[in-house]
């Protein structure tokens, strides 16, 4: 039933998406299929390999989503966008079944900037993306720290800025996250009426754009609260992160080094501390207008007491543009671990972690299609 009534609110929105056009309103009907196959080896203490399809690709998610503006005169514009993310290898929604898990927000903006209110992507995600090359792909930054690509908020109010090269972003949150699934903030942490800090949630960005390079800083804090919540903060603890990178360009080729600081009231992880340090240099490089390599060398440390477990990672991608809307891919990787780290080169794949001390390659082939 729920999939007739999608179906039909599609099929009815698409004379109302045209109709718009040309009245000062204009809606756009959007998304991206992407599907692959994965080889993955030394998964958990049996070292198993493993073929299969992955929800998450060596491109990005899969989604769809409406995104409307309103022109209200005098240089001002009402936004709204609406997006849902999917798992094309079994059709099932992603982000805990949240039919716009990814983003629901409106908002108004102008030569001022854009004020929105929704569950909205935060500033640590946001002023990473000129830094970070690989993108919220399977084996990016998410395979590091899993909650980088998904860091988005429920229940916010953000702010975004751009004045000549200069971007400035503000981000609120009262209950960061009401689900218990999909993804990494989403335990079970919403408005908690009888405290305003717990479950809260806040960031900041500021960074510039010139023709040829930029540079980033971002800053991002998430509060917990009594009882099961993000990596078991009480009411009172933060976890929180502070990074920045810079990128620079040379014709066809894009450089970029990102680092990120990261100190929990909490643990990390079984054993690894409430720190850890996150390097990231990458590269992309246009060999034609049709293909594009890309490829990374990624170090993280934690904090445990003898500083021991930390893991280098590697991950090259090949992509072929059929044309300005479909492409096909090839990606590999390569997870070193030490001491007590357990990192999976298979990022997007859940449960496909090495035994601790452990490394790990992971392959993948696929198709991608925009519309």
């Amino acid at each position: 039933m729920k999939l007739k009534a999608l179906t039909l609110g599609v099929a009815m929105a698409f004379p109302l998406l045209a109709s718009a056009q040309g009245t000062g309103t204009s809606v756009t009907l959007y998304g991206v299929v992407d599907t692959g196959i994965e080889y993955v080896n030394n998964i958990g203490v049996d070292k198993n390999s493993s073929f299969h399809m992955p929800n998450l690709t060596a491109s990005g998610p899969s989604l769809w989503g409406l995104r409307g503006t309103e022109d209200l005169g005098n240089g001002l514009s009402a936004i709204f966008t609406l997006e849902s993310g999917f798992n094309p290898n079994t059709g099932t929604s992603g982000q805990g079944g949240r039919l716009f898990g990814r983003q629901a927000f409106v908002g108004l903006k102008g030569d001022w900037g854009q004020v929105a209110f929704g569950r909205q992507y935060n500033m640590l995600n946001i002023g990473l993306r000129s830094v970070d090359i690989m993108g919220p792909a399977a084996y990016g930054l998410g395979s590091l720290d899993t909650y980088i690509p998904n860091a988005r908020m429920d229940n916010s109010i953000t702010y975004l800025g751009k004045f000549s090269g200069f971007q400035v972003g503000l981000a609120y949150a009262r209950g960061r996250d009401t689900q218990t699934t999909g993804g990494p903030g989403a335990t079970n942490c919403g408005v908690d009426y009888s405290s305003q800090s717990a479950c809260s949630a806040w960031g900041a960005t500021l960074g510039y754009d010139a023709a040829n390079w930029g540079v980033t800083a971002v800053y991002d804090v998430i509060k917990g609260r009594d009882g099961a919540n993000f990596y078991g903060l009480g009411a009172s603890d933060q976890d929180r992160r502070l990074g920045g990178g810079a990128y620079v360009k040379f014709d066809d080729l894009k450089v970029s080094l990102l680092y990120i600081n990261r100190k929990t009231d909490s643990v990390i992880g079984a054993r690894l501390g409430d720190r850890s340090d996150l390097w990231s240099l990458a590269a992309s490089y246009n060999v034609s207008p049709a293909v594009t390599l890309d490829g990374s060398v990624n170090y993280i440390r934690f904090g445990n007491a003898d500083e021991s477990s930390r893991a280098m990672y590697y991950v090259a991608r090949a992509r072929y543009n059929f044309s300005k809307r479909t492409s096909a891919y090839a990606m590999a990787s390569f997870m070193n671990n030490s001491g007590l780290s357990a990192l999976s080169a298979a990022g997007g794949t859940a449960g496909a972690n090495p035994a601790a001390g452990n490394n790990q390659t992971a392959l993948m082939v696929g198709l991608r299609h925009a519309f």
